[in-house]
């Protein structure tokens, strides 16, 4: 009662008029809801003005007049957020970091697509000196080695600005220590080599800003950028821009897929950005590192979040792990073979070491079974008799001893002595082959209602055997009868052959020839 009352008096300080409430009808009539409506449509007009007034930037979502409800009294007013998307993502923060102040690890972690953990952390290192070198990470995956002044300690996080080529950028420390040690190893990079770069000190507010105002830029520079290569008829697509930190220097980066004379290019975007201008040709893996998407898995592409070095990816992979090759399956967002194709790769090689020789057929006393297929995981192999399209699992080892057998001149009776017996329904709907799968249509079309019984055999439907066995009956008189009269039918000069002549009419030879072409003239005569 008293959330009522408390609703009636709201409903009197903003003059709306409340339906009237019965008890023994609830329902408002038609004049109630029209001037609720009314009211309703000048109190939204009336906020609608204070809230221009006091935000003019903030968008409205409007409500139509069709989806309020005057018993639910619903706000018709809902705020729309407009969402944008942050330029300090690409640099492993979601915004603009504060000068001295470390980007936190979940974070970095969080908006990093390349991102590094430190395994080492929280150990002692075995040199009382620590390692001088640390990774600092730009934009996506640009990483590169510098080295660090003398008293200059930093951490994992830290905002900080280095040497450039010209001028100097600003980036975020993303390895320190022996783990940077191991790091520059695994890249080849020597410790003591004089091309490393220096880091100059820890960004102040000042490189921030400038920086956060290169960052603003790369937008509108790219699609600037696309509208120059189009202007000027250039074979190539450019995927992104990274501006440095201290708005010298911009590197392009294009895919194409013959070589471009971009002389003239680098003259008109240089003069358009007032900068230095460098281009940078990565192939298709890499733009898809770059660009991102989602993959057919439904995640993020492994390039993109934690792949760091592309291997190539073969057929032979693909055919180890008994994929068909099928090239739209295969191929991933970059139109090159999937890079997961490798992740399982080792496992498939290794267990196809307790495989027999693949494509080898084995043979039977009933006849030669040919190999078809092969499921690494469970140890099955499928083999079919020559000829026959019927698929029968062996297992891994009774095809190595048959194949022993053989090589001894022994022979086993039949292959279905040796059949495995596998899961009925959705686990054999990945082990069909095209063959199977068109007999298997083909049975459809024909009338199976797709039915098994407990002993495994296909129930039709009644009314279809009821209609075979009516159309078996009235022809079996007819082929009976028909079948007697060729045996009652009496041969030559009203005798039967002797089984003799007939293995000599078989044998084939000149007098038989003679004897039938006779005989025909006998049967005309008569």
């Amino acid at each position: 009662m008293e959330e009522i009352k408390n609703t009636e008096a709201n409903e009197q300080e903003r003059n709306i008029p409340t339906p009237p409430l019965d008890t023994e009808e609830t329902v408002a009539s038609k004049e109630d809801i029209e001037a609720f409506m009314r009211e309703r449509r000048k109190a939204r007009e009336e906020k609608k003005s204070v809230i221009e007034r006091e935000n003019p930037e903030v968008e409205e979502y409007h409500t139509e007049e069709s989806a309020l409800d005057p018993y639910l009294d619903p706000d018709p007013e809902i705020p729309w957020v407009k969402y944008e998307e942050s330029v300090y993502l690409s640099r492993g923060c979601n915004h603009c970091p504060l000068p001295y102040h470390p980007v936190c690890s979940c974070e970095r972690n969080s908006c990093s697509k390349v991102t590094s953990t430190n395994w080492l952390a929280g150990i002692r290192q075995p040199t009382e000196r620590p390692f001088d070198c640390v990774e600092v990470r730009f934009k996506n995956n640009h990483k590169d080695f510098y080295r660090l002044p003398d008293g200059l300690e930093v951490t994992e996080g830290d905002i900080v600005a280095v040497e450039g080529a010209p001028g100097h950028d600003v980036g975020i420390v993303s390895l320190t220590g022996e783990l940077c040690r191991l790091q520059m190893r695994r890249h080849r990079i020597s410790p003591d080599s004089e091309n490393i770069r220096r880091l100059f000190r820890r960004a102040k507010e000042t490189d921030i800003d400038r920086w956060a105002e290169s960052l603003k830029e790369e937008r509108s520079a790219l699609l600037r950028t696309r509208k120059i290569v189009e202007d000027l008829g250039l074979d190539m697509k450019v995927n992104d821009v990274e501006i440095q930190g201290d708005h010298s220097k911009a590197i392009f980066y294009y895919t194409a897929d013959e070589r471009v004379d971009f002389r003239v290019l680098i003259k008109v975007l240089a003069e358009e950005f007032r900068m230095r201008i460098e281009m940078k040709q990565i192939g298709v893996r890499q733009e898809a590192g770059k660009v991102g998407g989602i993959g057919t898995c439904g995640r993020e592409l492994c390039c993109s979040t934690w792949l760091t070095n592309f291997k190539s990816v073969t057929t032979g992979a693909a055919k180890t792990q008994q994929i068909m090759p099928n090239p739209q399956k295969l191929a991933g967002q970059c139109g090159k073979l999937k890079c997961c194709l490798n992740f399982e790769y080792e496992v498939y090689a290794d267990a196809l070491k307790q495989f027999p020789p693949a494509g080898q057929a084995i043979r039977f006393q009933k006849g030669l079974a040919l190999y078809k297929k092969t499921d690494v995981l469970r140890g099955i192999m499928w083999y079919a008799y020559e000829g026959q399209n019927d698929l029968i699992a062996l297992k891994a080892e009774d095809v190595k001893q048959i194949i022993a057998m053989n090589r001894n001149q022994q022979y086993p009776e039949k292959l279905e002595d040796y059949q495995v017996e596998l899961m009925a329904g959705s686990g054999l709907v990945q082990e069909s082959t095209d063959e199977e799968v068109e007999r298997e249509i083909q049975r459809l079309a024909e009338g199976g209602n797709g039915v098994v019984n407990e002993n495994g055999e296909e129930e039709r439907r009644p009314q279809r055997n009821e209609r075979r066995g009516d159309r078996d009956r009235d022809r079996q008189p007819r082929n009976n009868d028909r079948h007697q009269e060729r045996h009652q039918r009496p041969n030559e000069g009203g005798e039967r052959r002797q089984p003799a002549q007939n293995k000599q009419r078989r044998e084939g030879g000149n007098n038989n020839n003679q004897r039938r072409s006779g005989g025909n003239n006998r049967d005309r005569r008569g």
